[in-house]
């Protein structure tokens, strides 16, 4: 079995940073994109803004434990040994958190279509009081 001289690795792996120029703050995880979201609050319902959450939601409720690497070969190998160092600890948590968002987006989903169907409903309703009111006008117009 060969013996693994891990002073000379890190000999090398600083004799690399040091001709590369690379510094400490160029392996930190803020480097990783993310899409930052924005959103407002209204003071009042509007279906539209509960329909495109809901649209949002189907699409975007599966989270993945790991994202893509960019960089060089050294700042990549770091933040890849992380990752599966913090694996054990990242995937209960992220498997309960997709149950937790997937349940949420049909749990909106739901909502959403309960309220559009509500609404169908309320039109109908809101034609046929108008309907009810005519006829009551004219029986009234016809007894005076």
């Amino acid at each position: 079995m060969q013996e693994i001289n891990t002073e000379e690795i890190m000999k090398q792996i600083r004799k690399e940073i040091q001709e590369k120029g690379l510094t400490e703050e160029m392996l930190s995880f803020e480097e990783i994109p993310y899409a930052e979201e924005k959103f407002s609050v209204q003071g009042n319902f509007q279906l539209q803004s509960l329909q495109q959450s809901a649209e949002y939601l189907s699409v975007r409720n599966q989270i993945q434990a790991e994202k893509p690497i960019e960089g060089n070969f050294l700042v990549v190998w770091v933040k890849k040994l992380i990752q599966k160092l913090l694996k054990f600890y990242i995937l209960p948590v992220m498997t309960e958190q997709n149950a937790l968002n997937l349940h949420t987006a049909n749990a909106v989903q739901q909502i959403s279509q309960y309220i559009q169907e509500t609404e169908q409903e309320r039109q109908e309703l809101k034609q046929e009081i108008e309907l009810l009111k005519k006829e009551n006008q004219e029986l009234r117009e016809k007894l005076s």
